[in-house]
């Protein structure tokens, strides 16, 4: 099912704009301890849970999941264990996740990969109906990073680099579809160049193909990559965003090298299966937002340019919504060429 049938929904705005209209963390768990608990919410969990991440290990969506899961664990005295089942652009893991009983004993991180891979393949699976929503975790800021062999120093150089050799320059991606690979083709359309897309099983996969020189460049979130540019393995050139990351303070955003039209930042998020019981939702609603809340959490998160943010699922459920509209003209263009398979 496309997301252009979904009917029209008024952009809510930017990830920034839905940071803003929630409610703060501490707030909100506030909130959520009047609500009243069912037996079996109170009971929940009293076995493993499965965090299903729909791509290789090392990428964005795995590190958050992980600091995620631990903190869940913790908080519940039960294991939270993180699975990667990669392929297809995510689709293979979320599509494990859909057939999974709606217990809240299997979950799902994902991004949004969830919307775009509707134009790429034709899914055994609806990205609304057969998902119960339960809250955004974090937002990642995306970064131009380049395999340091390249003679360029900034991303005006890169922009006059891929203009004197069209179709030279290679960037690796978490699949067709991917956030990262959505932001290498925003980078294409905003400064006017033709770089070539490889799609891998992850954004770790990715990473490394851009550290070994088997691409040039990655447009990977600032949790995939940071890491990779402190060791001086890849060289940062821009923050897809108007304000610089804590974690590489030097490195300048697109606004200031010139493209303020250049602003990408990648969502990431927790879902079950359908069904799932609205008290289950509510118990990992209101934990995810207590361990969202804690120091060393968003200290861990900090360090590697991730921020926190929390939505109640309804407030998730109409962004996720909006955002399937705000992406179809881009999606459309990005897939033109090509059939569903």
């Amino acid at each position: 099912m496309q997301f252009p049938r979904f009917p029209f929904l008024h952009y809510v705005g930017r990830i920034s704009s839905v940071r803003t209209a929630a409610l703060s963390l501490m707030a909100a768990v506030s909130l959520f301890s009047a609500t009243p608990r069912t037996a079996m919410a109170s009971s929940y969990p009293d076995r493993p849970v499965t965090i299903v991440v729909p791509f290789a290990p090392g990428g964005g969506t795995d590190i958050i999941a992980r600091i995620v899961a631990e903190k869940l664990g913790a908080k519940f005295n039960q294991s939270f264990i993180v699975q990667n089942l990669p392929g297809a652009g995510g689709t293979i893991g979320a599509a494990s996740v859909a057939r999974a009983k709606p217990d809240g004993y299997t979950l799902l991180v994902y991004h949004i990969g969830m919307i775009s891979s509707t134009y790429q393949f034709k899914l055994p699976y609806d990205p609304v109906k057969d998902f119960t929503p339960i809250t955004l975790l974090t937002s990642a800021a995306n970064l131009v990073a380049i395999n340091p062999s390249l003679p360029i120093n900034n991303l005006q150089e890169f922009i006059a680099y891929a203009k004197a050799h069209p179709n030279d320059l290679n960037f690796g991606s978490s699949g067709i579809g991917g956030a990262d690979h959505l932001a290498g083709e925003l980078l294409n359309t905003v400064a006017d160049i033709r770089t070539t897309h490889v799609p891998y099983r992850g954004g770790g996969p990715a990473t490394v193909a851009a550290v070994s020189g088997e691409v040039q460049f990655v447009m990977g979130t600032a949790s995939q990559v940071v890491g990779m540019v402190k060791a001086d393995r890849l060289k940062a050139l821009a923050v897809m965003q108007k304000k610089r990351i804590a974690s590489l303070p030097d490195v300048p955003t697109t606004a200031e090298a010139g493209l303020p039209e250049l602003d990408y930042s990648t969502w990431f998020a927790l879902w079950g299966p359908a069904n799932v019981p609205a008290e289950i939702v509510l118990t990992l609603n209101k934990a995810v937002a207590e361990v969202l809340a804690q120091d060393d959490v968003r200290a861990k998160l900090a360090e590697v340019g991730v921020e926190p943010v929390f939505t109640t699922p309804q407030e998730f459920e109409t962004m996720f919504k909006a955002e399937g509209v705000k992406w179809d003209k881009i999606l459309k263009k990005v897939f033109a060429d090509k059939k569903p398979q």
